[in-house]
């Protein structure tokens, strides 16, 4: 029996970051979708259904929060985990985050070890509906 590999979406606009987390998750076994701005991590979200979206706070074109908002308005990625992955660290950004759906923060730079856990922690809630 194959065990079907989690597909994560990462949504950041700075290429290094994309590179770089994104060969990781790979390494780890991950399937790994990029996603450069807020619009094209909606589209994506949509046709590929990822289990996991790893969102970027400030992008171009549509940043984070409203990313969010936008994932969560619609029945297609309303239920999908997304992990805030971003350098703002003050309560405020933090705060609008979760109180706007996001399931885990995460502040760059970062443990990769952590971000991982927070990942597992995604899927497992997602696989308990």
């Amino acid at each position: 029996m194959k065990v079907k590999t989690a597909k994560i979406l990462l949504a950041d606009d700075e290429p290094d970051m994309t590179r770089i987390i994104g060969k990781s998750l790979e390494i780890s076994g991950y399937e790994v979708i990029v996603a450069n701005d807020g619009v094209e991590c909606i589209s994506k979200a949509r046709c590929e259904q990822p289990d996991v979206i790893l969102l970027d706070n400030v992008m171009p074109n549509m940043d984070g929060p409203a990313t969010l908002e936008k994932l969560r308005s619609s029945k297609r990625t309303e239920d999908i985990p997304v992990i805030i992955v971003t350098a703002l660290a003050d309560e405020d950004s933090i705060a609008k985050a979760l109180n706007g759906g996001a399931d885990s923060y995460v502040v760059k730079p970062f443990d990769y070890e952590m971000l991982l856990a927070r990942i597992t922690m995604a899927l497992e809630s997602r696989s308990a509906w």
